[in-house]
């Protein structure tokens, strides 16, 4: 049987690798012995990840500073890499808007749908055809347990990850012809910047636990090749259970509806 690092040989890419779940994946894959391809836009973080796991695992890191939402910026990353052979493609980078959809700038809305959705699709397309050519890959994308209802206050986040499920979970089929793995993390509440970021919500409200950084990617880890699909956390799962087959979607909708609503602060100002 082949090691992880023989059948997602030799580098993995990862997209909003400078805090969060992204940094790490960096982390975990470089004690696999992956070489890695770090992408986001804060050049200082990235470089100081890429000279602590270059000391600690012995791995060779390329960093690119990059706003993925950039007109160019797909291109620029294919040009970036098109010396190196990315076995691991992990597009993490994500952004959320909450609150009142319609008093949300619709601008900022549409960035979410951009950098949410269609980047992903696009660097699955590209680095999956690279890796269909060579038979051998793997893409983890990573969704939300939002993405497996509908979230009022969280509309237009909760449906980018719906789209981020459903694509892979779809291309967990089409690439397994290719021996390429496909499989989809859908995280709870972490601990990360973006979470830390949401001074307005007080998710102690809500019946979830946040859960630390590591678990949640070592899980995702060993689902590839494996499922199409994992949560991370046993609370997490029973709610997943729960919304799929004890009450209709619209009660789940009116239920989250309820929840996060008393969750948010309306007495703190929103952007």
């Amino acid at each position: 049987m082949k090691t992880f690092k023989e059948k997602y040989t030799d580098y993995a890419l990862i997209t909003g690798a400078s805090s969060g779940i992204g940094k790490e994946f960096a982390e975990q894959l470089a004690q696999k012995g992956l070489n890695l391809v770090l992408v986001a836009r804060r050049k200082d973080k990235l470089n100081e990840l890429a000279i602590q796991l270059r000391k600690e695992y012995r791995v060779t890191v390329k960093t690119v500073a990059l706003d993925l939402l950039q007109e160019d910026a797909i291109e620029t990353l294919v040009a970036e890499t098109d010396k190196l052979e990315i076995g691991l493609l992990i597009p993490n980078a994500g952004m959320e808007v909450h609150g009142d959809f319609l008093q949300n700038n619709y601008r900022e809305e549409s960035k979410v749908v951009q950098l949410n959705t269609l980047v992903p699709m696009q660097l699955a397309h590209v680095f999956g055809q690279k890796m269909t050519a060579r038979k051998r890959g793997g893409i983890i994308f990573v969704s939300s347990t939002f993405g497996h209802q509908s979230v009022p206050y969280f509309a237009n986040y909760s449906a980018t990850k719906a789209y981020i499920l459903s694509i892979g979970q779809a291309l967990n089929y089409e690439l397994k012809k290719s021996s390429v793995d496909v499989t989809v993390l859908s995280p709870g509440l972490t601990k990360t910047e973006m979470s830390g970021g949401m001074t307005d919500m007080d998710f102690g409200k809500m019946p979830i636990v946040e859960m630390q950084v590591a678990p949640v990617v070592k899980t995702a880890i060993e689902a590839l090749g494996k499922k199409q699909a994992i949560i991370p956390g046993a609370i997490n799962n029973v709610m997943d259970v729960m919304g799929k087959f004890a009450t209709p979607r619209w009660i789940n909708t009116n239920m989250f509806g309820f929840l996060v609503n008393r969750a948010m602060n309306r007495n703190i100002p929103r952007n």
